[in-house]
């Protein structure tokens, strides 16, 4: 039978006992148990019947509690940084439980690395404690994996004139790299290719940024090389001369100053030879041409003027003498000998 006693009431009629003192109830068959209510839930009450009455009994369950607390492992983490490792956090521990203690206690112990790294998995443990003293410990595992390629512009083009002005590779011209996780990420030259080709000739030079877990990207750079400057040279000294015959033949070492910002030596080549069609004086124009390795190129010119202003020699003839006015000859160039 069910005694409708309020709380405040059963306490009256509670014996604590211990395990010796309970012996002697054992004899009688109990009427009704239930659990003391939710603030108490290490007490359980029997009802007995005996000789002398009926009696309520508390058993406190949790007088000598031996029962470990339960709580589930906290969710794994990912994290891209070590800077992003959250601190320790005991409301990660959501489920603790106990038989007797309401609210056991979550504190953290320890991280704990694999001393690795891309990946690195920490190992963080956090302990859940009853009053009682039981206590058992959940772990989180956090995994720090920089998946993430750092980041950098293409250095700005350069244009230059020969292929000796090409500079050589410099990691400075690459300016704004940048990582998620590392502060300062690596800039090394890759190498030089070129087209192939010239004036105008494209090198593509590569660098390689990369940060501290390997994560790399290339950045180019285009370097065009083309040569568009002419060649320079003087006109060579003009020749005068008495007569055609004297006009000397072309001859390329006449121009002596021949110099180009890319080729050492540039090639002189006879163009042509132009009369004004004059004569005493005639003029001649003879024209060279300067050609370096790009192509580009300049003529010169050389004055040569023809002009006769030589008198000629000649002997008198040697005189006749005739008897008669009719022996004279007539006149006779050949006489000028």
């Amino acid at each position: 039978m069910k005694k409708n006693f309020t709380p405040l009431k059963i306490s009256i009629f509670f014996l604590l006992l211990t395990s010796s003192a309970l012996a002697s109830y054992w004899s009688y068959p109990a009427l009704e148990s239930y659990d003391y209510p939710q603030e108490h839930p290490e007490i359980s009450v029997a009802w007995y019947e005996s000789p002398n009455g009926i009696f309520a009994v508390a058993f406190d369950d949790c007088n000598s509690d031996t029962t470990d607390p339960t709580a589930s492992n906290p969710a794994g983490i990912n994290a891209q940084c070590p800077a992003d490792v959250p601190n320790p956090d005991i409301s990660v521990v959501t489920d603790e439980a106990d038989n007797c203690t309401a609210n056991p206690t979550v504190t953290f112990v320890s991280d704990s690395s694999n001393g690795q790294s891309n990946p690195e998995v920490i190992t963080r443990t956090y302990s859940v404690k009853d009053q009682a003293g039981n206590s058992i410990d959940v772990v989180q595992t956090i995994t720090v994996d920089d998946t993430t390629d750092p980041t950098a512009s293409n250095p700005a083009g350069i244009n230059v004139q020969c292929s000796a002005d090409v500079p050589n590779p410099d990691i400075s011209v690459v300016t704004d790299e940048a990582d998620n996780c590392t502060a300062n990420p690596t800039v090394e030259f890759v190498s030089d290719s070129s087209n192939g080709q010239s004036n105008p000739e494209i090198i593509i030079r590569t660098y390689n940024v990369k940060d501290q877990a390997g994560n790399s990207i290339n950045v180019t750079q285009t370097i065009i090389v083309d040569d568009t400057t002419d060649p320079t040279a003087s006109n060579p000294a003009a020749i005068s001369v008495q007569c055609s015959a004297d006009v000397p033949a072309a001859d390329i070492t006449v121009v002596t100053s021949e110099a180009d910002n890319c080729t050492a030596n540039p090639t002189v080549t006879f163009v042509s030879d132009s009369s004004n069609g004059q004569s005493n004086p005639e003029v001649i124009t003879r024209t060279y041409s300067v050609t370096d390795e790009a192509g580009n190129s300049i003529n010169v010119t050389q004055t040569i003027t023809v002009n006769d202003t030589t008198v000629p020699t000649a002997s008198n003839p040697a005189g006749i003498n005739v008897q008669c006015p009719a022996d004279v000859p007539n006149p006779d160039i050949s006489v000028v000998t």
